[in-house]
């Protein structure tokens, strides 16, 4: 009945050979994507972390009196509150916080940095929306940033 299957078991070599050539070509389609996907998604871990920060900062900061690190821990335990000259570990929940006073106002700069290599700061004040700043740096540092100067309303 099928004698003529017999002879023809499994595929031929140039149809596993198409096969292959179509699976290299959807993946070299494919791959430049998924890298180009994964610099947002970690970028997006260091901003989310930063806009944490920044709500406790204006959950604590009460009367125009400037928050200080440790009612920051206090209110945002899952934030490893590092000092403005420590690096902020790109790969933990680290950020870098620096606080002083500009014409008799605080200012609190938060930095975070991605694995992407950017760091990111947001800068808190009383009565004045959150400013942003972003840098590409080995090194992520609240005392890198100028509270002066270049700060914008998004990153």
């Amino acid at each position: 009945m099928y004698a003529n299957r017999d002879s023809e078991e499994g595929f031929s070599l140039i149809e596993l050979m198409t096969v292959v050539g179509i699976i290299a070509i959807l993946t070299a389609i494919m791959l430049p994507n998924f890298l180009g996907a994964k610099r947002p998604a970690q970028d997006r871990q260091a901003q989310g972390l930063l806009k944490n920060g920044a709500t406790a900062v204006r959950m604590v900061s009460v009367d125009l009196v400037a928050p200080t690190a440790a009612g920051l821990a206090a209110a945002e335990p899952a934030l490893e509150i590092v000092s403005a000259a420590t690096p902020a570990a790109s790969n933990a929940q680290s950020v870098s916080v620096e606080g002083g006073n500009v014409g008799g106002d605080w200012y609190l700069v938060m930095a975070s940095g991605s694995t992407s290599g950017r760091c990111f700061a947001v800068m808190e004040r009383p009565s004045q929306p959150t400013s942003f700043q972003r840098v590409t740096s080995a090194t992520c540092q609240a005392d890198q940033f100028d509270p002066a100067v270049g700060w914008s309303e998004d990153w």
